[in-house]
């Protein structure tokens, strides 16, 4: 392909006579842009523009981008495509190998018939929805804000500047500030700047265009968020305390925005900084210094609580913002929406301490239009994601053998004690055996299945000798899930510990109070409220029945009378229907149906 930056040069430099001719010449720029790092804003702003100035139209100008930007996850479709194409062909071609040798050369990094599994993402979302999430630049962050907020991702779509966009400063005036009071604006990085009054302002009419012209430059233009005078019939300084501004330009714009609307906060506006930020003017609407302190602390501590993180230096009431209207380095400063959020600052804190807690809400049947989809199945009419499964049998009977069987058959999608799995990542806690005889075992049952032992959907974690309580055990748990799925592609559906028991033999577990049973099982909904994985133990029978009273899915093994080795198999379960006892034998290593 042409060298990405001399495309871009050309786009801007040329005048476009017809009008296909440079909708084909901005999709280029466009997927151009895309390949040198831009972000959608920065197309839309310095290509769109170029193509408005052109006299395309604006809803034009934006299909042709999106579709730029959307270029680039087909064009690597294809290749991976035809990549996948040329090796079936050429696996066509070669002579059958033998499974021993298929084996070998399945290794090393990913297992013979497994595909790396790409980033999750929140569903249900839509193809359309999701090319939208692409442009738009939102992460699994943002997404699961807008989920649990149920904000409509289409919301936050930013909108073209208005025609008269040149009269945003005035718009923006009439709606914060009462028109006798006064404020200060002045071109960016010089020492000293102009003071108005509001109304003289806005009564400038058409002549603000000119004037805001004037503004324009490489570093654009400021406002002072609060009134530098109060007016006439000011009884205190309330008109100095009434907004704080707030942004994050180390997030997308859409990640700003999707925080914006999904904290449901006070905004009075909404002002595009003409770079990647957008300024959230927050009605803090104090009638003092002090009590503008307090609630701007609230406001701060809040949403770093919630992951966003403001500049202290925002917290100055007379802290200089974006003005709308100018132009900065080429690229507009100008107002995206008034009013968005809570009515005012009192209104807002009650919601946010109600909803903001890290509690679960109060939801309304009426939300669903139809019953969700099911948690993926773990194992049919047994265990599926996000559920308890505890398995019972006499001691040293061969408990922890059989999870690791089990652990071993759901990797491979293969079945366990007669019942038909589906193939999942496993993170198997190892509580108990040294590393040598973990893998010493977890090959021995590979080779008796004629499975592979060293899938890469099986994975481990020793924690044997591990000082740690159970809730700290279970979060972990949950850093590793989460670190895993982000850097190396695995997305654990199933964690096996093996054995509880052990959680509670250290130093740090022998000091707590309460009950075993009840701790156990505060650790095991830790890690499902964490992860969404189903977790899976085992003890002996009738050892915690308390746990056995909560689990979701409990099969159990005893022995047969009169029959050396045999058992039967019992289960109960909360969302499946029991099953019919059956037997199975013990045969070093596993339990065989």
């Amino acid at each position: 392909m042409e060298n990405g930056k001399k495309i871009l040069n050309d786009f801007v430099k040329s005048k476009f006579a017809d009008q296909n001719e440079l909708k084909k010449a901005l999709f280029q720029a466009g997927v151009a842009a895309l390949d040198e790092g831009w972000t959608f804003m920065d197309a839309t702003f310095q290509l769109g523009g170029k193509a408005r100035d052109e006299g395309l139209s604006a809803d034009d100008v934006e299909k042709i981008l999106r579709n730029a930007f959307s270029e680039e996850k087909r064009r690597t479709e294809r290749e991976a495509e035809q990549k996948a194409a040329a090796q079936a062909a050429q696996a066509a071609a070669q002579p059958a190998q033998a499974p021993q040798a298929q084996a070998a050369q399945a290794q090393p990094g990913m297992a013979s018939g497994y595909a790396a599994m790409g980033p999750t993402v929140i569903s249900p979302i839509s193809a359309t929805m999701m090319q939208q999430m692409i442009a738009l630049g939102l992460d699994n962050q943002s997404l699961e804000l807008l989920q649990n907020f149920k904000i409509d991702p289409e919301a936050l779509s930013i909108p073209w500047p208005a025609p008269d966009w040149r009269k945003d400063f005035a718009k923006l005036l009439a709606a914060t500030f009462k028109p006798d009071e006064t404020v200060e604006f002045k071109i960016s990085n010089t020492p000293s700047g102009s003071r108005e009054i509001v109304s003289k302002i806005i009564a400038q009419d058409e002549a603000l265009k000119k004037i805001m012209k004037q503004l324009d430059g490489p570093d654009g233009a400021l406002l002072t968020i609060n009134a530098v005078k109060g007016g006439a019939d000011a009884t205190d300084e309330s008109w100095h305390y009434r907004y704080v501004v707030v942004d994050n330009p180390k997030m997308t714009l859409a990640k700003q925005l999707a925080y914006y609307k999904a904290l449901n906060l006070p905004c009075a506006a909404l002002v595009n900084t003409g770079a990647n930020s957008v300024q959230a003017w927050i009605k803090i609407e104090a009638h003092d210094q002090e009590e503008y302190k307090e609630r701007v602390d609230f406001l701060f501590q809040t949403l770093e609580s919630q992951g966003f993180k403001v500049d202290d230096g925002n917290r100055n009431p007379n802290q200089m913002v974006r003005m709308p209207g100018v132009l900065r380095n080429g690229k507009q400063q100008y107002l995206i929406a008034l009013e968005q959020g809570a009515k005012n600052f009192t209104e807002w804190r009650e919601w946010a301490e109600y909803s903001l807690d890290g509690k679960p809400l109060v939801e309304l049947a009426s939300d669903s239009e139809e019953a969700p989809k099911k948690d993926v199945t773990i194992i049919e009419n047994v265990l599926r994601a996000g559920e308890f499964f505890l398995f019972t049998a006499p001691p040293k009977s061969g408990k922890s053998l059989a999870l690791m069987d089990m652990a071993l058959s759901i990797c491979h999608g293969e079945d366990w004690l007669g019942n038909t799995t589906n193939a999942n990542d496993v993170l198997y806690i190892n509580l108990e055996l040294t590393k040598s005889v973990f893998l010493n075992r977890l090959f021995l049952l590979g080779e008796k299945r004629n499975l592979q032992p060293n899938t890469p959907k099986f994975g481990f974690l020793n924690l044997r000798g591990t000082a740690l309580t159970p809730l700290e055990i279970a979060q972990l748990i949950a850093k590793r899930i989460q670190g895993a799925k982000k850097l190396e592609n695995h997305d654990y559906k199933v964690v096996v510990i093996d054995p509880i028991s052990a959680v509670l033999h250290n130093p740090k577990s022998s000091r707590l109070s309460g009950s075993p049973h009840q701790i156990l099982m505060q650790m095991v909904d830790s890690i499902i409220a964490l992860t969404g994985c189903a977790v899976v133990t085992s003890t002996n029978i009738g050892e915690y029945p308390y746990l056995e009273s909560r689990a979701d899915s409990v099969i159990s093994l005893t022995p047969v009378e009169g029959s050396l080795n045999t058992y039967q198999i019992k289960g109960s379960f909360r969302e499946f229907p029991k099953t019919l006892a059956r037997e199975c034998s013990w045969i070093y290593p596993r339990f065989i149906v």
